[in-house]
């Protein structure tokens, strides 16, 4: 073949599902032809390519070297077709994965956790990724550029041709270790005492800190900057450092003490997204889970064969 005219399009889809699946009977059910009609598909094509692109074993068909190259690009057609056709289309298409961008603030734990149950109304259509993005600007620019499908940040977007909706607020709490906090009269003091950990990037919301801890009269009397979370959580459970952190309505915290100096601070939270991909299931979705806002989880959140149902699992390989 040298030209894309000389591609039978029908034989190379053929071979995406049949990849898909690992499965000839199970990717003949979803092409809706018998299985040996899909077998001979396969086979003109690897005579088409001049290379053999599955081997067979005792777990089924896999992919060979040059199978599983032809299938990634193969995999990106097919992926661009469906959203394609979903953008266009009336109907719930999917299809094809859908990556969300976070923006990388002290929000991150909070917005996973939104992103996680929208797993739960996209999953039936196409799987679910995620991208760090460092600031704001980088996610906006990833949203408009096509990179990520959509973002979540603590700031609402600018620019033009994007659309958003505040999915939620949190409060921001100040933790310790519980024997620590016990051991204080006034919480203030253990800030005034006990080194305060910040983000060595989030030079913004360390400056809201900074203003909100002056406004009560708490000025600590060491700072300590990290980009690793889990470093400051190992050393705040030892007692050995006051941290802040977005409170995860359903997250637990049971060995570390949540407090306040003051009045709450509130951040909102924004899922954002491009206006020329509304019709896309994926925003469809998106705004489906925006109206009963955050903490309000799917009915089938905890349920853990849902996504075995998803993924229609054969009960021949179930206990």
């Amino acid at each position: 073949m040298k030209k894309l005219k000389d591609i039978n399009w029908n034989h190379l889809y053929c071979f995406y599902e049949v990849g898909r699946a690992q499965s000839l009977k199970t990717a003949s059910k979803i092409l809706g032809v018998a299985p040996s009609t899909a077998s001979e598909q396969i086979k003109k094509l690897e005579e088409s390519v001049g290379t053999k692109l599955f081997a067979r074993s005792s777990k089924g068909l896999m992919l060979t070297t040059d199978g599983a190259r032809l299938f990634e690009h193969a995999r990106e057609v097919y992926e661009a077709g469906s959203k394609l056709l979903d953008n266009f289309s009336d109907s719930d298409v999917g299809g094809y994965p859908v990556t969300v961008g976070i923006e990388e603030t002290i929000s991150y734990d909070v917005a996973t956790e939104f992103t996680s149950q929208y797993w739960d109304f996209f999953t039936p259509f196409g799987t679910v990724n995620t991208a760090r993005e460092l600031e704001h600007n980088l996610l906006v620019d990833s949203i408009l550029e096509g990179r990520i499908d959509w973002g979540i940040s603590i700031k609402p977007p600018r620019r033009k041709g994007l659309d958003y909706a505040e999915i939620g607020s949190f409060s921001l709490v100040f933790c310790c270790a519980k024997e620590l906090y016990e051991k204080f009269i006034d919480p203030r003091d253990i800030i005034r005492n006990i080194p305060l950990a910040q983000s060595s990037w989030d030079s913004g919301l360390n400056k809201a800190i900074e203003d909100y801890l002056r406004k009560y009269d708490v000025y600590p009397k060491e700072v300590i900057y990290s980009d690793h979370l889990e470093f400051v959580k190992k050393l705040c459970k030892r007692g050995r450092c006051v941290m802040y952190t977005a409170e995860n309505p359903l997250e637990e915290y049971d060995d570390l003490q949540k407090f306040q100096v003051g009045e709450p601070i509130q951040v909102s939270l924004y899922a954002i997204w491009n206006k020329s991909q509304e019709n896309m299931l994926s925003i469809k979705k998106l705004k489906q889970m925006v109206v009963p806002s955050l903490g309000q989880v799917p009915s089938h959140y905890d349920d853990l064969d849902w996504q075995i149902e998803v993924s229609e699992v054969s009960d021949d390989l179930l206990k």
